[in-house]
């Protein structure tokens, strides 16, 4: 199953603690959820949808949002966050490969951080796509 739910809690400053209360639901399960280890029930995507004022479909996609996401709530500017996912990549270890913390590599992810020209081709080349396509 696939979730856009980070997504759209970062872009709306959500805690995962804080939505797990308002769906009632414990926060390790809204995390399994986003993580896509558990399947979620009809009952979960409905109260989702209804607690994030979006269709059902728009949140759980059939298909993995790919390459570009600008149409994705909460877009950041950049598409490393969802290349990362998409390729199975830990925070931890690209943050390891790249030569920063994964504090910083959050903060890009996140958009509240502009990544420089070095640290920019380094992702591009790791997760092995065009540096124009991760950060357009």
């Amino acid at each position: 199953m696939h979730t856009i739910i980070p997504i759209i809690r970062r872009q709306r400053r959500i805690m995962q603690k804080a939505m797990a209360q308002a769906l009632n639901v414990s926060p390790s399960y809204l995390c399994k959820i986003e993580k896509g280890i558990q399947e979620p029930n009809e009952a979960f995507k409905d109260a989702c949808a209804s607690y994030l004022g979006l269709p059902v479909d728009e949140i759980f996609p059939d298909k993995p949002h790919k390459g570009n996401s600008k149409n994705l709530p909460g877009n950041s500017g950049n598409n490393l966050w969802s290349n990362r996912c998409e390729k199975g990549i830990k925070q931890k270890y690209l943050a390891q490969l790249i030569g920063c913390s994964p504090s910083y590599l959050s903060k890009v992810e996140k958009g509240l951080q502009k990544p420089n020209d070095r640290f920019k081709k380094k992702c591009a080349r790791i997760l092995k796509i065009k540096e124009a396509d991760l950060f357009p």
